[in-house]
């Protein structure tokens, strides 16, 4: 993201919010000006185009993700680490829920745009790589003793949670949390000794 794009976080903030409320499809150069409050012109001084905005906005979402990730206590055993920064992910109340929508959103445009897939591929990579030297750890430590290869568990692990985002999202809201913990922990089981 350039200096001026920086400068243009609230419009990336109204592009969320239009994602999140109406889908990626409804995140116009104009829906995002009248969300955000401000003119056409505007949204256009910081971003030339659609694509370009919504590229941006998706960086937006995994420079938000990576801060959250960042406030992790990584001094703890990597089983309650690994735990707490999947909570990060999952939709266990209404802002992680909202957060959910857009990243599905942006999950899916990615299949067909080269852009945004770069962005997804980039993020997913760094998230695998998280994983694994967690994993590591805790196989060094004993506590991961079925698992022999932690780059392919850490890949595995990301689709369980991509799986579990899915899912919670079409429950009701007040059955989300406990099919979320519950399914959490049963996998995290599965791989950790007690």
């Amino acid at each position: 993201m350039t200096g001026e794009q920086r400068r243009g976080a609230h419009v990336l903030d109204a592009v969320l919010d239009v994602i999140a409320e109406r889908g990626l499809e409804a995140a116009t150069m104009r829906t995002v000006a009248a969300a955000a409050g401000i003119s056409l012109a505007q949204v256009q001084y910081y971003f030339r185009s659609k694509d370009e905005l919504v590229a941006s906005a998706f960086r937006h979402v995994t420079e938000r993700f990576d801060e959250k990730l960042a406030t992790v206590d990584l001094s703890g055993p990597p089983r309650k680490v690994l735990r707490e920064a999947l909570e990060l992910w999952l939709p266990l109340d209404a802002a992680r829920a909202r957060d959910a929508r857009v990243w599905l959103a942006f999950s899916a445009a990615a299949a067909i745009s080269p852009t945004l897939k770069e962005i997804a591929a980039a993020t997913d990579s760094e998230l695998r790589v998280a994983f694994a030297r967690l994993l590591d750890a805790a196989a060094a430590e004993g506590t991961l003793p079925e698992v022999t290869d932690t780059e392919t568990e850490a890949g595995l692990l990301l689709a369980v949670v991509d799986g579990l985002v899915v899912q919670a999202l079409t429950l009701a809201e007040p059955l989300r949390a406990r099919f979320l913990t519950d399914s959490l922990d049963a996998h995290l089981a599965r791989l950790f000794t007690p």
